[in-house]
Order: C-alpha cells, then structure tokens, then sequence
C-alpha cells in the first residue's frame, strides 16, 4: 500500500502539470457542436474522421484491431485546453460500448505527458492496477486511455499532445470557413 501524499507534495507534483484535454461523447456530432457553439460560444471545431488507414497501432483491450473502424472527432480550442467531442461510427473502439453503458457525455480528461516519460508513467499506473483499455497513434499523436472509470467515474488519457499541423484537405471546421 502506498503512503498517501500530502497536501505540500500534491502542489509540487501538480504545479507543472499539463491537463490538455475534456472529452465527450455524443451520438451526434453536428448536434452537438452546435449545440456548444450557439449556447457557450465555443468553437470553431476541426472535424476528423479516424479509420484504420489514419490510426496506427490501434489496440482495444491490449488486442489489435484488425477489422474497418471509424469515429469522428471534433475539437475546439479554449485557453489551454482542447474540448474533444467524439462520434462513433463503426467498428471496435471503447466510445461505442461506453455510450451503451453510460450515455453520452464526460468520457475521458487526458494529460500531457513528455514521451520519453509515457513508458514510465504508465508502469506506474500498473503498478496501482490501472491498466490500458486502448491506444494508437495518429500522426506524431499517440494516446492511452487508462481504466481509471472503475475508482474515478471516467477514463484518463495520457498522450504526448502535440500541435498537428493538418494538411488542408484532411479536416473540416465547423460553422465552415
């Protein structure tokens, strides 16, 4: 059993860190961006559409998946943070089963992490018996989502979070340009 921390070394271990990103998921994606730009003034949103051939290494529950996939990812950008809203369309991905159980709303909260620290950091949330429920990469993007839901209520991500420079062509925005 681990010593708790206290309050003095909870500032220190949070004063640099990087929370970077609240997602949601929603069943309707256009709905839904709509519906947080005409009611809190939040966007514009960059729309992606995610499928085997723009995610490497995709494993749910530490299996590669090795069947068609695709969800869409909207995310707006306020502050420091990114707001993430994700559709599922098809295939194995834990947003789909999540909306089944739960509905939509609050999914995951991600932290950036350095990547030459995300090996260590994710042994040391399995060592508290927190393990990986899935990952892949997109671009120079990698992303872990931990199954922190058990004791937390939602799921947290790691990543490296990098700012993706997109090519013109491979998003949209909503409202449009």
């Amino acid at each position: 059993m681990t010593t708790p921390l206290t309050a003095d070394e909870l500032r220190r271990r949070n004063a640099t860190r990087k929370i970077f990103q609240i997602a949601l998921v929603t069943r309707d994606l256009e709905r839904s961006m709509k519906s947080w730009v005409d009611n809190l003034g939040i966007g514009p949103w960059t729309v992606l559409t995610f499928t085997e051939e723009s995610v490497r290494h995709l494993k749910v529950d530490a299996q590669p998946v090795t069947v068609p996939f695709k969800f869409l990812i909207a995310i707006a950008t306020v502050g420091d943070i990114d707001f993430e809203l994700i559709q599922p369309v098809y295939g194995p991905t834990i947003y789909e089963e999540f909306l089944q159980r739960r509905g939509e709303g609050l999914h995951h909260i991600k932290e950036k992490i350095a990547e030459n620290d995300l090996d260590q950091v994710i042994a040391d949330y399995a060592a508290k018996g927190i393990g990986v429920l899935q990952t892949g990469w997109f671009d120079v993007d990698v992303h872990y989502y931990m199954d922190t839901e058990p004791k937390l209520d939602f799921i947290f991500e790691l990543g490296n979070c990098p700012r993706l420079e997109l090519p013109v062509g491979s998003y949209s925005t909503y409202p449009a340009e």
